[in-house]
This record gives structure tokens, sequence and C-alpha cells, in this order.
């Protein structure tokens, strides 16, 4: 499995702005020591091995936020609030269309991961999101996708979107499932 840029870029963007370049510029000198994929400039269509990008993230939590696992569900989070505000995703997407971002959200993962799978479906006031086939099981997979869609259907609804976590890598699930409830 293999993790493309733009995720590499989007997290990059947000340490630099959160952190300072000088910050982030350190920590990935010491990444690149482990692993050589991080010397050379990243493009939003790089391929990176996914078990690189997950050690990358998962020593960007202990670094920058003390190991706290939640970090990584404000990975995406911000990841949408941008995307939506000035990134790719800003000319697909109007205050409302959060159905339809729901609906999208499959789309998000082909172009963020080579492996697995997220699948999406409606049903009444309610929107479930489900995760699977991904060969390395990961908290990040879970929470920063799942950070993202409450992100984007927050920002495109204008209202807080509540979420019941059904599975997940996080409690030990093979898949992830997490529901949301959508406004009327």
């Amino acid at each position: 499995m293999d993790v493309k840029g733009v995720a590499f870029l989007a997290r990059q963007l947000q340490a630099e702005q959160t952190f300072g370049r000088e910050r982030w510029l350190a920590f990935l000198a010491e990444q690149a020591k482990r692993d050589p994929v991080f010397a050379q400039p990243v493009m939003p269509v790089t391929r990176i091995p996914a078990d690189a990008f997950l050690r990358l993230n998962d020593a960007m939590t202990q670094q920058f936020y003390a190991g706290d696992a939640q970090a990584y569900w404000k990975y995406g989070l911000k990841s949408a609030e941008y995307a939506l505000r000035q990134g790719q995703l800003r000319s697909l997407f109007t205050p409302g269309d959060y159905r339809r971002f729901a609906l999208f959200t499959p789309g998000i993962w082909k172009g963020y991961f080579t492996a697995g799978d997220l699948s999406a479906q409606i049903i009444g006031p309610q929107v479930e999101l489900r995760i699977t086939g991904v060969p390395q099981p990961h908290i990040y997979f879970e929470l920063s996708v799942m950070g993202f869609a409450s992100g984007g259907l927050t920002y495109l609804s204008g209202k807080e979107i509540p979420h019941e976590v059904l599975k997940g890598f996080s409690r030990g699930d093979a898949e992830v499932v997490y529901r949301f409830t959508l406004p009327a």
C-alpha cells in the first residue's frame, strides 16, 4: 500500500502553519534518516510506502502532540477545512452540499491511498462510512479519514455533526464503520 504525496503535503502545510517552517524542516530531516523517501521532494503524485508514511505520522504525533492519538482526528479536520476553503475541493462543493460530500468521500480515499476501500451509504438522516481492505490497519487511517469526513460535513452544513463509532482499528476491529447524523 502506498500513500499519495498529497496526504504528505497536507500534513506538511499543517505542521508549518502550526509550528513554523524551521521546526518542520528539522523534524523532516530526522525522519529522512530513517526513511529516505522524505529526503527527496514530495509531489502530489509521489507514492510513499505506507510504512514510512505511518512512521512519519506517529513521530509527528509523538513530537508535536505528546503522543495524543486524537491528533490524528485533528489532522483530518484541518485537512478538510483546507481542502474545502482553499484547496482542491473548494470548487466542487458549496455550503449545503454536505450530503453530496458524504457520497463523494470514497473518491477522496482513492485520491490519497492505493489500497483499501471507503464506502458511503446514506440511510435516512444518517450516513455510514466504512473503511475495508486496508492491508495495514492503523489508527491514522481511521481517525484522520473520519476526522476529514466530520470536518467536511461540519463545514458544509454549518453545524456540528454528531457521530457514532460502530467499528474501528482503534478498537481492534478489522474494519472501520462510523455513522454520522446529518441535519434535516
